[in-house]
């Protein structure tokens, strides 16, 4: 379901205009120039992400695949600094259980992007997915189990790090 509001010239998309934000820069939160980088990598996609979806000659049909493919983007954003926090915090198994959780999430978008783009039951059966099943509803589907799979990926991240009281100082056990 799509709700545009507002005038001609200027339209919101409640759909999929959202700002998502990544907490995998928090985790490497002791060393500022990658956090600084991290964070303004995913400002700057998020925006175009934004910029492209309330745009209106960006809305049509023509320009399904850039949103699915600027979609995955923003939902594989977390791989570069996932890997470093993992290569930071080697040998803890709560960062191991967090990237295995990442990766689901990041499988859950891709799956969800492919029934967008590929239309994934309806062009197989016209008429009979038009109110229940149709890929635009299959995609959030999977765009809510990748965000509650990585909600939980970030518990987990938080609770390792308060239970360790790790510092940027000191050391997690």
């Amino acid at each position: 379901m799509r709700f545009v509001v507002g005038s001609a010239n200027s339209s919101w998309k409640s759909d999929q205009s959202g700002l998502p934000s990544h907490d995998a820069a928090a985790a490497v939160l002791c060393h500022p120039p990658a956090r600084v980088a991290y964070l303004s990598a995913i400002t700057v996609l998020g925006a175009l992400v934004v910029a492209v979806l309330l745009s209106p000659s960006c809305s049509s049909p023509r320009y399904r695949r850039l949103r699915a493919t600027l979609f995955l983007a923003m939902g594989m954003s977390g791989v570069i600094p996932a890997v470093h926090a993992l290569w930071v915090n080697w040998g803890h198994a709560a960062c191991y259980l967090a990237l295995g959780l990442e990766v689901a999430m990041g499988l859950a978008y891709a799956v969800g992007a492919w029934f967008y783009v590929s239309r994934v039951p309806e062009k197989w059966r016209p008429g009979v997915f038009d109110v229940v099943g149709h890929s635009h509803q299959i995609f959030h589907v999977f765009v809510l189990v990748g965000a509650i799979t990585h909600y939980v990926a970030v518990a987990v991240l938080l609770d390792w790090r308060e239970k360790a009281a790790v510092s940027c100082g000191g050391t997690a056990s």
